[in-house]
């Protein structure tokens, strides 16, 4: 019998509650959440690739780290109720785009000098 193991979804700790809220009302199954996972990560490579110039400088990993201090429980909920569906990548990309955006409305990098 196959094991199938829960996916690690990094998670801020000032989100906990957000996301613990987001897993029990979308109460996804296991192929669901794992599937949601994987969204969760293509898109967020991909949205990387394509991320604007002032952010030129973040590697991928760090970008990630931002994207999930920023907006971990909306993009795990977007990925729930798009069932996971890789077809709906774009879906999400441009869902973190706009998160993204939003946070450097409010926090512009700074200038170089």
């Amino acid at each position: 019998m196959p094991t199938h193991s829960t996916p690690v979804i990094n998670t801020p700790e000032h989100h906990l509650g957000a996301m613990s809220l987001v897993i029990l009302t979308r109460a996804p199954n296991d192929a669901t959440l794992r599937a949601a996972a994987r969204l969760m990560d293509s898109a967020a490579t991909a949205a990387w690739a394509l991320r604007p110039g002032d952010l030129s400088t973040l590697g991928r990993q760090q970008y990630r780290q931002l994207l999930d201090y920023a907006a971990a429980p909306q993009v795990l909920d977007l990925a729930l109720y798009l069932g996971g569906d890789t077809k709906q990548i774009r879906t999400l990309m441009d869902h973190i785009a706009r998160e993204i955006a939003e946070l450097l409305i409010h926090y512009p990098p700074k200038a170089q000098d």
